[in-house]
């Protein structure tokens, strides 16, 4: 009878302990912003590391190439690994996509192929503004807003002279939240690594990776 009691108390333990894993395994994509030949990668290295720290299994990349071509086939591969962890059986809920500026707008091309309501997404900046196409010139970062899909998240700089609120852009079935804060930097507190300016948005976007 003990053995048995005991065996019954394994098997409850093991299936707990596989519950406990699986709950961590939150796997986030996270996409810079452009210029990386002008300002360097040190900093998203840095923002890599603190993202891990809270748990994320980080997919990151540094790409030099800004161009809306690029972004779109950066976006078709990102949306390649997310469909094949949703084939290996990783739930969509567990999948957060995030992209900041030009990241942020290679998350939404993502968001159209991937196709799924479930995934997260964060839009680190909000959604390009005319600054953001003024500074692109004649190679705009055109989204076909009516077809981005999934959970939604944007975190916005109220004085960001680049980027801006997403409401005027994503229909509000597709934008479940928007977080926007006055940060003193603008476009650049995204990328900023010291404690204060990465508290704003990654706070935020743990809850929101994590469905808390």
């Amino acid at each position: 009878m003990k053995t048995f009691v005991a065996m019954i108390t394994g098997i409850v333990l093991m299936a707990v302990l596989s519950g406990v894993t699986h709950a961590a395994e939150k796997h986030l994509f996270y996409m810079h912003g452009c210029c990386i030949n002008k300002v360097g990668g040190s900093a998203y290295e840095t923002i890599v590391k603190e993202l891990r720290s809270a748990g994320f299994n980080v997919v990151f990349d540094l790409r030099t190439d800004d161009s809306s071509a690029a972004a779109q086939a950066y976006a078709a591969k990102v949306a390649d690994q997310v469909k094949s962890l949703l084939a290996k059986g990783t739930a969509p809920e567990d999948i957060t996509v995030s992209g900041y500026s030009l990241g942020s707008v290679t998350a939404m091309f993502a968001s159209i192929l991937i196709a799924n309501q479930k995934v997260n997404y964060v839009l680190l900046a909000g959604c390009p503004g005319n600054g953001a196409r003024v500074s692109r010139g004649n190679d705009p970062l055109d989204v076909d807003y009516a077809k981005v899909q999934g959970r939604i998240l944007s975190i916005v700089d109220t004085k960001d002279d680049k980027f801006e609120s997403c409401k005027t852009h994503l229909p509000e079935s597709v934008l479940q939240k928007e977080v926007a804060f006055d940060s003193g930097s603008g476009h650049a507190v995204f990328r900023n690594t010291d404690e204060k300016s990465l508290k704003l948005w990654k706070e935020p976007l743990v809850t929101w990776a994590k469905g808390q």
